[in-house]
């Protein structure tokens, strides 16, 4: 033991001495070994045809010092001897190769469209591109450098053809947005696509997800590519792959930025002196009573003294300034990735926290990411992909609703800088609220979610090509949330405190089971999967309500205070079955089959529908690989040709767990003695034969490459036929219940989708490429479960709901213009006998039937909520070591309602949209006279404009220092960037961002300057 321990005692006192001389020879040999290993490589490279490349990218695997080829084909780069150089160049084959003695190398290239050579992720496997037979779009994981975000939806925004994501409104989170695939197919149950993250379906919000991490993303948008996900895939599917590590040294990457934002876009509301001169011009013309010497103004009695006060002293609030801030956005990711042989890793640390351009709205995301590959033996392989995250969505933002229209003549702060509770004195909680008044609740909501996939992959020895995979996925969430409405909100004022407080937790386990088999012999390839799967989700909910508190020094700490204290939990559970077996067959590389069949269990439905069976088949046809064709004056062109046509059926499974359980309602009430008594009443009806929506498509397209691969292409055509629709049918109140969840009515959807990408220019020191995306849909309602006398399928107009239209609508009394005054004799009162309503300076209604005037049959569609197209275009260029992108991104044909015109309410109790009045001097033909109470538009008429817009949605100008300073500062990679988001948009339309009109309150658009920095060890 003692010599054991003067043992240790000598060897740490060694180690100790010598440490500062170990250190300067590391450093020494750190400094000195590159200048004597690293040799300059120069070569040329060539096609089969010997004719010189110029462009081609050469790399050292494993590191960014990139270098390309001249005019003569020829190169040169930094290498050691032992690494691989790696060539590669559109439309041609990426070639390695060794670096030995010799630094002077000629290389190759086959003719072979590189793209077509990728491989693509598409469910329970991977495939090569070249022999996909279904829709399925790849991003381009560089928009992800270009567009830097913190939320991946506004990097996805108009970056794949079909995949339509609507940004609704502006909050830190970035989660204001709506994603569809291919629009909307159902009427009211959840069209949102399924996503798959590395291999288990992800339900949270696109802001849990870190941009940095991903390393692919595909999306499946047909009916053949989204079938294998059976039940969950009819609104298409996005699968999103992480990073992986990769065999070599140890990799260090930071990716950080900071963006300042500001709110752009903002409407012209009416100032404070605009709205006292037409809220006195609309009172003057509505007053009856006479003027008197001791009374002059009468009108003025309805002036309350907030207004009063602010218009003598000259002042104004403008409540969208008063609400919002300039915003900041921080952004810091840090990833290490490595391994060897046997294992390969990736580990990575991100922190991301938004400051919104609305006050007191903030998002912070902590993720940490563990990624292993083990091989434990030649046949068995470990595989984790695991993420752990903590979101923070604390505070209340103020209400925009209100603050787009709340008086420009009301206070936002008292003399103390305290916020009001009523900016105004109005008797209307609707019109009095402070827009602020949220930001003064205590506030505290945090998520902690783990998501783990684990999986072991086995190589079955004794049938060659056959493989085993286990593949488990958990997801963990709990959520803890707290507010407190203390006596200086609105709401706690009147109660004496609020206090709400929740915890919520989710746990999702799946189950699968996967079997594979490939085997090629001769000029035929057949890749097999099946499947078995189980999933169950539950989710628990306790919260707690009370009013009525002593105080609000405690906040949300002080249940136990409340003089009122109610509390509800609730718990729910799903189960979901699968099995699953896809077929693919390809022969001579030419011919293509893909034909899956699913079986689906979901445990909401009723007993006799629990089960659903998904087919799908699809073809393809490389055209190009046909002698005729390669012998054709054809293929000098086209260097690339595939055909694809697939047919199959996919489910809708969104409804809530026990819909098809009857279900009783609590009533309480008191006994002859006053006693609480508890009833129940029926609160919905069983309905086991309720079963799935059901989707089938056919969808056909056409893969191409033109001059070896200078412009590449794809182009989609799709029908698809939506039946027995989820949805809520009236049945007579004797039930119990005055509605029921069936499967009645049907929609169609068709549309097309392209995407072109140029490679438009390409020398050693500069390149050019160009990527435009298009898409256009149309959905139609078949039936809604209502018939006429002859079994035909009739509009639902209470719930606007008509067939052969989509499923939104405008639907509204046409506006025709102002009356103006054509009968000189009666210059005040009705201008034509057939309507009443037809008083100089009125809104005119389109008469469209020509019958007994203005009739709710007059009421027609109006224009388009969905786009009859849309379209981007992605220019990237680089020159020497700098590079510089812009995106530009389009909508067409969509026409929405400007409530900003407030049109149903001239009461000036709210502000509107700042514009002119209809005057006998004045007479145009676009807004009303100035009146109150909406006498002007007596049926409450919208005003609608064309939303059409082009925006200049992204510019990128980068840099990356060049190879030569890198090795002496000892770095893989330096590059800064800045880029600015918003800087432009085209539009007619006067509210609110046009994108934004599906929520035309929300807080205001945003423009982000944003400076980055990436930094590779």
């Amino acid at each position: 033991m003692i010599k054991d321990y003067l043992t240790k005692k000598t060897y740490w006192s060694i180690v100790s001495v010598s440490r500062p001389l170990l250190l300067a020879l590391l450093l020494s040999a750190f400094f000195i070994m590159p200048a004597f290993a690293q040799q300059l490589v120069t070569g040329t490279v060539t096609d089969t045809g010997k004719e010189a490349l110029v462009g081609v990218i050469v790399q050292v695997k494993g590191k960014s010092r990139p270098a390309t080829t001249n005019s003569e084909g020829k190169f040169s780069i930094e290498a050691k001897t032992g690494e691989t150089l790696v060539f590669s160049y559109v439309g041609f084959t990426t070639r390695e190769i060794v670096v030995g003695q010799s630094n002077k190398i000629t290389v190759v290239m086959e003719s072979s469209i590189a793209n077509l050579n990728d491989v693509v992720v598409v469910g329970y496997g991977t495939q090569k591109k070249s022999d996909l037979t279904g829709a399925v779009a790849t991003l381009n994981t560089k928009i992800l450098e270009e567009r830097p975000q913190t939320n991946i939806v506004n990097a996805l925004q108009g970056a794949v053809p079909g995949l339509n994501i609507s940004i609704t409104g502006s909050n830190a989170e970035g989660s204001s947005s709506v994603t569809r695939i291919r629009g909307d197919k159902s009427i009211t149950a959840d069209a949102r696509p399924l996503i798959i993250l590395d291999g288990i379906p992800f339900d949270g919000a696109f802001s849990e997800i870190n941009p940095n991490d991903i390393q692919s993303l595909e999306v499946l948008k047909d009916a053949s590519s989204s079938a294998i996900y059976g039940a969950r895939g009819a609104n298409g599917v996005i699968i999103i792959t992480t990073k992986k590590g990769t065999e070599g040294k140890l990799s260090i990457n930071y990716d950080g930025f900071v963006s300042f934002d500001k709110a752009i876009n903002i409407p012209q509301m009416m100032d404070g002196e605009t709205f006292w001169k037409y809220k006195i011009e609309a009172l003057k013309a509505a007053n009856t009573t006479t003027p008197t010497p001791a009374n002059p103004e009468p009108w003025l009695g309805t002036i309350t003294p907030t207004e009063l006060r602010m218009h003598n002293a000259g002042q104004s609030t403008n409540w969208i300034d008063v609400a919002t801030q300039n915003g900041f956005k921080q952004q810091h990711n840090l990833s290490f990735s490595g391994g060897n042989k046997g294992t390969k890793f990736f580990v990575s640390f991100n922190h991301s926290n938004t400051e919104g351009v609305a006050l007191n709205d903030e998002f912070t995301r902590d993720n940490f990411r563990f990624n292993l590959d083990q091989n434990l033996t030649s046949w068995l392989k470990f595989s984790t992909n695991t993420q752990m995250g903590r979101y923070v969505r604390d505070g209340w933002p103020p209400d925009f609703g209100r603050a787009f229209r709340m008086n420009p003549l009301s206070e936002a702060y008292d003399a103390n800088g305290n916020i009001r509770l009523s900016s105004w004195e109005d008797s209307s909680v609707a019109f009095a609220k402070n827009p602020l008044s949220a930001i003064n609740e205590l506030n505290s909501d945090k998520t902690l979610k783990i998501i783990t996939n684990n999986a072991f992959d086995i190589t079955l020895p004794f049938i060659p090509g056959l493989s085993y995979k286990l593949n488990t996925g958990y997801t963990y969430q709990a959520n803890n949330y707290k507010n407190y409405r203390g006596r200086n909100t609105y709401e706690g004022a009147q109660s004496n405190g609020e206090l709400n407080t929740s915890y919520t937790e989710n746990n999702d386990w799946i189950l699968e089971n996967i079997l594979t088999y490939k085997h090629d012999f001769g000029k035929h390839r057949i890749f097999a999967t099946g499947l078995y799967s189980a999933q169950s989700k539950v989710n628990e909910n306790n919260s707690v309500t009370g009013k009525d508190f002593p105080n609000d020094v405690m906040y949300y700490y002080q249940a136990s205070k409340a003089g009122v204290l109610s509390g509800t939990s609730s718990y729910s559970k799903l189960n979901h079955e699968s099995q699953m077996l896809r077929l693919n067959y390809s022969y001579d590389s030419r011919y293509l089959l893909t034909a899956t069949v699913r079986r689906d269990g979901f445990s909401a439905f009723g007993n006799n529908t629990k089960y659903g069976i998904f087919p799908s088949v699809a073809l393809g046809w490389n055209i190009s690989n046909e002698e005729f064709f390669k012998k054709s004056s054809a293929s000098n062109v086209l260097s690339n040709l595939k055909y694809r046509l697939s047919w199959g059926k996919n489910g809708n499974e969104a409804v809530n767990a026990y819909v098809t359980l009857p279900s009783l309602a609590t009533f309480n009430y008191l006994s002859d003695d006053h006693k609480a008594l508890y009833g129940f009443y029926p609160l919905q009806l069983a309905s086991p034969n309720l079963g799935w929506e059901t989707t089938t498509s056919l969808n056909t397209g056409l893969d191409f490459d033109l001059f070896k691969g200078r412009i590449t292409g794809t182009f989609d055509a799709y029908w698809s036929n939506t039946s027995d629709l989820l949805l809520s049918r009236t049945i007579p109140s004797i039930n119990g219940t005055s509605s029921v969840t069936e499967n009645i009515g049907k929609t169609t959807n068709s549309g097309y989708e392209a995407q072109l990408t140029f490679n438009i220019f390409r020398t050693k020191d500069f390149s050019w490429s160009s990527t435009l995306n298009y898409s256009h849909y149309n959905t139609k309602i078949k039936d809604v479960g209502i018939y006429d006398q002859n079994g035909n399928p009739t509009d639902d107009v209470g719930s606007r709901w008509f067939i052969g239209q989509p499923i939104n609508v405008n639907y509204d009394y046409v506006f025709d213009g102002i009356w103006q005054i054509s009968n000189q004799a009666n210059p005040t009162g009705q201008q034509d006998p057939r309507y009443i309503y037809s008083i100089p300076g009125n809104v005119k209604y389109l008469d469209v039937d020509g019958v007994n005037g203005i009739t709710t049959a007059d009421r027609q569609i109006i224009g388009r909520t969905i786009p009859d197209f849309t379209m981007s275009m992605l220019n990237f260029f680089s020159y020497e070591d700098f590079t510089f992108s812009f995106f530009l991104n389009g909508v067409k044909g969509i026409t929405a309602r400007d409530v900003l015109l407030n049109e149903n309410d001239m009461s000036y109790r709210q502000n509107v949209l700042n514009r002119e009045f209809w005057t006998p001097d004045n007479p145009i033909n676009t807004y009303p006279k100035n009146d109150l109470n909406g006498a002007v538009n007596p049926l409450k008429s919208g005003y609608y404009r064309k939303a059409d817009y082009i925006r200049l949605q992204d510019i990128t100008l980068g840099y990356k220092v060049p190879a030569n300073i890198l090795t002496k500062i000892r770095l893989e990679r330096l590059s800064v960037f800045v880029n600015i988001k918003n800087l432009a948009t085209w539009t007619s339309w006067k509210g609110l961002d046009p994108e934004f009109i599906g929520s035309q309150l929300a807080a205001p658009q945003v423009r982000s300057y944003v400076l980055g920095l990436k930094v590779g060890l």
